[in-house]
């Protein structure tokens, strides 16, 4: 289980590479820009279907409950979800920006 972080919330990310998902590794300060809806919503509004990307910001933004959340770092964004060990992400806190 993750905490579900508002958008607009600051973050640091650490993302390891994959190359089986075709993605590298990278680590700094980010902000959360979106939501990942729920399996149910996903197969119930989603479905296999191709959709925009502003449609599915709609679902997921609908959604009661996300299973995660887009953060975007430098630009990259990197999907935060729980079951995905090789993505770490800690609420920045402070007023200040983190060491990264």
């Amino acid at each position: 289980m993750i905490q579900i972080l508002p958008i607009g919330t600051p973050v640091w990310v650490a993302q390891a590479a994959d190359i089986r998902l075709h993605r590298r590794a990278l680590c700094g300060d980010g902000v959360v820009t979106a939501l990942v809806c729920c399996v149910d919503c996903h197969n119930e509004h989603v479905g296999g279907r191709h959709i925009t990307p502003a449609d599915y910001r709609v679902v997921a933004a609908a959604c009661r409950r996300p299973s995660g959340y887009v953060a975007t770092v430098r630009g990259i964004p990197v999907t935060v979800t729980a079951d995905d060990d090789t993505v770490l992400a800690v609420p920045i806190t402070s007023d200040e920006r983190s060491a990264a």
